[in-house]
């Protein structure tokens, strides 16, 4: 048995034989591992609640071909402007105050 197979432990010090194992893994296997170790960590039976929020939508200066965000193609994407701070920090009280635990902030730019 490899490392990867045996160790369930969380390490971030990764070998790159280590990560070429993973990547051979079988995806079925491979979610079965992440599963185990996920569980070994938390509740599988919780659900955690985040809330995103874009703060800033299009006209990002990337030149990426693949993402609605960017100035260079038209995407049909409504672009905003950055939010305001009082409207984000109102955003992540009302979000805290139904249920959410993490409070997600999206921005088109680098």
């Amino acid at each position: 048995m490899s490392a990867v197979e045996t160790d369930r432990q969380l390490h971030n010090d990764w070998s790159l034989d280590e990560i070429r194992a993973l990547f051979a893994l079988p995806f079925n296997d491979l979610l079965f591992r992440a599963q185990t170790v996920h569980r070994a960590h938390f509740d599988p039976n919780q659900v955690q609640v985040s809330t995103l929020l874009s703060i800033k939508t299009g006209a990002c200066a990337e030149d990426c071909a693949y993402c609605s965000q960017s100035a260079k193609y038209d995407t049909g994407l409504e672009r905003e402007k950055l939010l305001p701070l009082d409207e984000v920090i109102e955003a992540a009280q009302a979000a805290k105050s139904k249920g959410s635990t993490r409070f997600c902030m999206g921005a088109a730019w680098r």
